[in-house]
């Protein structure tokens, strides 16, 4: 019989019911309370032991029969009310989208090759520095008057280049979840992209803005390794010790494509819910799998949870970007919240392969739009201390700008604003 990683969603966590799930699962379970720099969850997650995550009652189980589960679910003494299998999850922007569009299937071949020209080859506008960040100026962002100082933003992604000469005398709080890799190092270069449009604030060699959250306190979840790719379980893991860290925002610029009328996630709708109870919001790029202007395609998971707040994303002529997914299942979850800028946004960026002279890069995606949004919840975040994390997402969407011509389930309450 077939066994495999599952994400088992408990209503409780009493002591005598967790010994139950033991002995009807076959499996040790370990609290997440007794994690540590020593103690990594993916280390001790095998088939003879489980991690329970505490702050959200999800418990993650390795090589296990699924016929197990069901029979646990019928016990009505038995605290497990659902599960699902572990999915991947792949960091949202335009170039993974080509990596798993080469390994899925040989016969996209031409629309593969259609798209690398494109994204290649398309020549950069010819614009000066300022010009250039154009995001910045679509948000209103000349009208900020806080940097969300006291305010911990979290980015959860391939982890952050702290080598950068922007980050590199910053006190940073990081942790890997990960195997083998290390949270302040990124040959990926999406995580530290994605930070600099939160946090990044100032050019090191113009002196120009490019980030919103200048003065925020960066926190960093290397839940994507360096090839770009998650699971479900690392993606929890950090959520849980964001949320035992106090955090206020999660950003999560990664995504797993959903079909049409699929219902949303039961274990993220969940999470979603306890990082609002906690005071935290969580905030997720909406995917990038469309091709406009044939039909698109609907939101990815996790942001297709009602309780985690979606964005898409635009481009420099506020037009949806033509990657950009819609909500195409609103009555389930699945709709888009609010837009922000998300093609050629200039950013922080390691000296790779990809960028061997500078230490910037524009990058277009959903996930270059997510980080838009998390560095404006930390200025409202600084602005209104008093207001909870529901309150913050409530007045983010109340403040969003409509774009005239463009449909409520393709950029939500519209274009977010300062």
């Amino acid at each position: 019989m077939e066994t495999e990683r599952y994400i088992v969603l408990l209503q409780h966590q009493q002591k005598t019911s967790l010994k139950k799930v033991e002995k009807e699962l076959e499996v040790s379970i370990t609290s997440s309370e007794f994690l540590s720099k020593e103690n990594r969850s993916y280390e001790i997650i095998d088939q003879d032991n489980g991690v329970l995550y505490k702050n959200l009652g999800i418990l993650v189980v390795d090589n296990m029969d699924e016929e197990q589960l069901k029979s646990a679910m019928k016990n009505e003494s038995n605290p497990i009310v659902y599960y699902e299998k572990e999915r991947e999850f792949f960091s949202a922007d335009e170039l993974q989208l080509i990596t798993e569009l080469k390994k899925q299937s040989a016969g996209l071949t031409e629309k593969i090759s259609e798209l690398e020209k494109y994204i290649f080859n398309k020549p950069l506008p010819q614009k000066s520095m300022v010009e250039m960040e154009w995001g910045l100026k679509a948000i209103g962002m000349e009208r900020a008057q806080y940097t969300g100082k006291g305010v911990d933003v979290c980015i959860l992604d391939t982890g952050l280049e702290t080598s950068h000469p922007d980050f590199s005398s910053e006190e940073i709080e990081g942790k890997s979840f990960i195997d083998g890799e290390d949270w302040n190092r990124d040959p990926n270069g999406h995580g530290t992209h994605c930070a600099g449009i939160a946090t990044g604030n100032i050019r090191s060699d113009t002196g120009k803005r490019y980030g919103i959250a200048g003065g925020c306190n960066l926190k960093i979840a290397k839940v994507l390794s360096d090839s770009g790719r998650g699971t479900t379980s690392s993606v929890i893991d950090a959520i849980d010790w964001a949320i035992t860290k106090k955090f206020r925002i999660l950003s999560l610029s990664l995504a797993s494509p959903v079909n049409l009328n699929d219902q949303p996630s039961v274990l993220f709708e969940t999470i979603g819910q306890r990082a609002l109870e906690n005071n935290c919001l969580i905030i997720a790029a909406a995917g990038n799998d469309s091709n406009r202007p044939q039909i698109p395609q609907p939101v990815s998971m996790p942001a297709n949870s009602k309780s985690i707040l979606a964005v898409a994303a635009v481009d420099g002529q506020m037009r949806v970007a033509r990657f950009s997914n819609a909500g195409l299942n609103p009555s389930t979850g699945g709709n888009v919240d609010v837009c922000a800028p998300g093609v050629d946004i200039m950013s922080a960026y390691p000296k790779n392969s990809k960028n061997k002279k500078f230490f910037y890069y524009a990058m277009s995606g959903t996930s270059m739009a997510a980080p838009h949004v998390s560095g404006l919840a930390a200025l409202y975040m600084e602005q209104f201390p008093e207001k909870s994390a529901k309150e913050i997402w409530e007045l983010i969407e109340n403040k969003a700008r409509p774009i005239e011509g463009i449909k409520y389930r393709d950029i939500g309450n519209g274009l977010i604003q300062i």
